[in-house]
């Protein structure tokens, strides 16, 4: 689970260990939260923030479950994340209600040193930032993807990898659970530059979290 850059399924644990799918999808997610203990760092630098939606397209749904008026930011069916990325360093990613600056703002001020850069696309949801940080956007609106060092590509690849688990491995991820599933590639990017058996350790080394199967399930 640590080291499969795209996730590894509850049915191929199950097959692997010689479980059922349950005891499997149990197990993974009692590890997934701890794998939270990398989703806490300061960020200082240059850093990235951007927002995703997680929970699939309209177009790609058969017709008796398509959701009316779920086109573009519409929360009806999809679930936002935010994310801030240092660049060359950690990665932190959040569920969050919305995208509104009443939400994004306390997050960033959480997660980012004061003496960061910001670099964000042109969402109003920072517009109260300018008041913390130095603070520079490109308007994606305007076909605008890069101006000098300003950017976003960073943490939009990211998002990429997320979404490249959920489509072909997990095909899944329920709001209740998503925070966990974030969990999970935000810590295997965040250790991207040590190798396996340091990953392993530093997985067992924060073991300190009980979840049993009724709270999973609750």
């Amino acid at each position: 689970l640590v080291t499969c850059k795209k996730g590894i399924s509850s049915v191929q644990i199950g097959k692997d260990l010689k479980v059922t799918q349950k005891t499997a999808w149990f197990m993974l997610h009692r590890i997934r939260l701890c794998l939270g203990c990398k989703n806490q760092s300061i960020l200082q630098g240059e850093v990235e923030c951007d927002e995703t939606f997680v929970g699939g397209k309209n177009k790609n749904r058969h017709r008796d479950k398509k959701v009316q008026y779920s086109q573009g930011r519409s929360f009806k069916d999809k679930t936002p994340v935010f994310g801030m990325l240092q660049r060359g360093g950690d990665v932190v990613a959040k569920v969050v209600k919305n995208t509104s600056s009443r939400e994004l703002t306390p997050n960033i001020l959480r997660y980012a040193s004061p003496s960061a850069t910001l670099y964000t696309d042109e969402w109003i949801g920072y517009q109260n930032v300018d008041k913390y940080y130095d603070h520079y956007f490109v308007d994606h609106g305007r076909k605008q993807y890069a101006d000098g060092n300003v950017y976003t590509n960073t943490i939009e690849g990211f998002w990429s990898i997320l979404k490249r688990g959920y489509i072909g491995v997990y095909h899944y991820m329920s709001r209740k659970h998503l925070q966990n599933y974030v969990n999970e590639f935000v810590f295997r990017y965040n250790t991207r530059k040590i190798n396996d058996r340091e990953k392993f350790n530093l997985l067992l080394c924060n073991l300190e979290q009980r979840l049993t199967y009724k709270e999973l399930v609750a």
